[in-house]
């Protein structure tokens, strides 16, 4: 998850520069301190006015966990629930301590706790389901916060252009100042454009394909806790739970 987000980004970037380059241009001429001011500030001011505090919390978790804290790879879930399947068939579920395990997945510590208490399956399955519905609405309102500002955008770029042409048609009798409108004219759009088709709106869809990535696993993480408490086999329980990690694959 994390690699692909590096690495759309770059390229993103690069391919932009590169573009100016190869036509002979000078990328500093691409640099509007004000146009850059109108669009990201107009952007972020807007979407900080249409937005709640939780949502804005929701997105700065949805950014954390894209570019720094990824989560446990489908695989590796497979083996921690097998392993802990193993324990309780040998010795019972109420021997495995949870905090002793320094599980990093919340939910996954959780669900564990639950098992090990000896709460009745269907309402671990409950309580669960439950959880996961709560923890996909909060990816979906950060989803829904990318995409506003990936609207935004654009539209603050036109606004700078408007302030461009207006600074530009009151100094039509000085050449400079003709040129500095042009410029925050110009610069504004770019800046809008680029940043809801480079940023904003390739957040939108990343935070999309987390959510479903982490669903599957969370669902994976509930067959797999489910069959612990039931007391399965711990191959049996490896079976159920790589037709997940198939999925996950497909």
């Amino acid at each position: 998850m994390r690699t692909t987000t590096y690495l759309g980004l770059i390229f993103g970037v690069v391919i932009v520069y590169l573009a100016v380059v190869f036509k002979g241009g000078n990328y500093t001429i691409f640099t509007n301190y004000v146009a850059l001011m109108i669009a990201v500030g107009g952007t972020f001011a807007a979407t900080t006015l249409s937005s709640s505090r939780s949502t804005i919390v929701h997105a700065l978790s949805a950014v954390n966990r894209m570019f720094v804290r990824t989560s446990a790879p489908p695989r590796l879930v497979v083996e921690e629930l097998v392993q802990l399947a193993r324990q309780a068939k040998a010795r019972g579920a109420s021997s495995i301590d949870p905090e002793q395990l320094g599980l990093r997945d919340p939910f996954l510590a959780k669900g564990l706790q639950l098992v090990v208490d000896g709460v009745e399956p269907q309402r671990i399955e409950d309580l669960l389901r439950l959880e996961s519905d709560i923890l996909s609405e909060k990816r979906r309102a950060a989803e829904r916060m990318f995409r506003l500002m990936g609207t935004y955008s654009p539209m603050f770029g036109l606004v700078g252009t408007l302030i461009g042409l207006i600074q530009m048609l009151k100094g039509l009798t000085d050449p400079r100042a003709i040129g500095q409108g042009m410029s925050v004219a110009l610069m504004a759009t770019f800046y809008g454009v680029l940043l809801a088709g480079l940023f904003f709106l390739p957040l939108a869809g990343k935070v999309r394909t987390m959510d479903l990535d982490e669903r599957l696993v969370r669902d994976q993480i509930v067959a797999g806790l489910l069959a612990i408490r039931l007391g399965e086999n711990p191959e049996n329980v490896r079976e159920t739970l790589e037709v997940f990690s198939l999925k996950a694959g497909a």
